[in-house]
């Protein structure tokens, strides 16, 4: 840093400062502006502008390591029209954090074609000589207050992707904890998958293998989306996994969790579930509904598609003393049986029409001798055809079980 004595005619670089009541301000401390310019004059021009401090180089190295060892510099005023000062082409000896600096071109005439060149190589406003200081101070005014505007946008735009960042690194860890493949088991065949409205959705599926060897199977759907419903379904998963290990039937294991949901008082947040257990043995299915659509049996060379019933239960997280009934199902050869979420059937097209039960059971119809992927994706795509380009709404998930022969 190059230093000289303040108020020095021969210093190279000269301190300012006066008072008035001009309005460019940094924070509570007065608004501090390079000003680069070899005319002599130009100190004496500048000692009236008010509550403004002015740091003055006249040369282009001065300016260089002036702008390179501070970091308190508000504004730059720089001449364009000097045969010493290399006008805006000075920053581009800079690197990208020192050339952000705010600038004012700065001439001794006005010459448009002159301004309108400093203007396209980054000057943010002009000042002609001799500079009033009324005009001094109202120009620094409006550049700081832009410039301000400026930073704090560039602030925020930082900010919002650092958060975007974060989602997107939830959102890989709540895909990663929905299974992504199931454990192979004999005579068995499973296919899932989730669709969330945002980042981060409510929905979850499951399947995991009890220490008797029945099989869960569970799917849910936590109310609202986003991060709040992602957090709520983490947690309700995990509450659902382990109970399940302790608890003999789907019924008493969904009245344990929905104590627990309760007990935790998350306002607004509840969740439905549909849970059961798959014995392998006999091959009947016990389960128990908390609120959430029922499942749809599909059998082989069958277009009938039937609604399990049974196993009646309100939604968990609402009423801690809620029992949950059991129903079952006998599971023939090549039985497949279709769990889903509403933002299925609650699915919109663009004439705000859902896609609804019908559909979904048309769409099943026929496809009994179908794989379990195959099968939703026959769901699927009747859906996508359906609601065509119209936004979705809800997250969509679904989960298939089949009996092989």
């Amino acid at each position: 840093m190059i230093a000289g004595v303040k108020g020095s005619p021969l210093s190279p670089v000269d301190h300012r400062e006066a008072h008035g009541d001009t309005r460019a301000k940094r924070g509570d401390k007065m608004a501090k502006t390079l000003v680069i310019d070899d005319d002599p004059a130009a100190a004496a021009m500048f000692s009236d502008a008010g509550d403004n401090a002015f740091v003055f180089a006249r040369t282009d190295v001065q300016a260089i390591e002036i702008l390179t060892s501070r970091d308190d510099l508000d504004i730059a005023i720089v001449a364009i029209d000097s045969e010493v000062i290399s006008g805006m082409d000075l920053f581009l000896r800079l690197d990208a954090k020192d050339a952000r600096l705010p600038r004012i071109a700065l001439s001794s005439q006005p010459d448009i074609n002159l301004l309108r060149r400093s203007l396209k190589e980054g000057a943010s406003d002009f000042l002609v000589k001799p500079v009033m200081p009324g005009e001094l101070s109202e120009t620094l005014d409006r550049v700081y207050q832009v410039c301000e505007r400026r930073r704090s946008s560039w602030k925020n735009e930082t900010e919002l992707s650092a958060i975007r960042r974060e989602i997107e690194i939830a959102s890989e860890i709540q895909r990663r904890i929905l299974p992504r493949r199931f454990p192979a088991i004999e005579g068995v065949d499973v296919f899932a998958r989730t669709v969330p409205a945002k980042d981060m959705g409510g929905d979850f599926y499951d399947l995991f293998v009890l220490p008797d060897g029945q099989i869960g199977l569970v799917i849910a759907d936590v109310s609202g989306k986003g991060i709040p419903a992602a957090f709520f379904m983490a947690v309700a998963r995990t509450l659902i996994r382990a109970t399940a290990f302790h608890q003999s039937g789907p019924g008493p294991c969904l009245e344990q969790v929905n104590k627990l949901l309760c007990r935790h008082d998350v306002p607004g947040m509840f969740v439905s579930v549909f849970y059961g257990v798959l014995d392998l043995a006999t091959w009947r299915m016990t389960y128990a509904n908390g609120g959430h659509p029922l499942p749809l049996l599909v059998r082989p060379g069958e277009d009938e598609i039937l609604t399990l019933e049974g196993g009646r239960g309100t939604l968990l997280g609402i009423d801690e003393e809620q029992i949950y009934e059991e129903g079952d199902l006998l599971l023939a050869p090549g039985d497949g049986v279709y769990f889903y979420t509403d933002g299925l059937t609650e699915a919109f097209n663009a004439d705000r029409k859902p896609f609804d039960d019908k559909r979904l059971v048309d769409a099943l119809s026929g496809q009994g001798m179908c794989s379990p992927s195959d099968l939703a994706g026959a769901v699927s795509q009747a859906l996508a055809e359906f609601v065509g380009a119209a936004p979705q709404h809800d997250d969509i998930t679904s989960l298939v079980v089949k009996r092989v022969e």
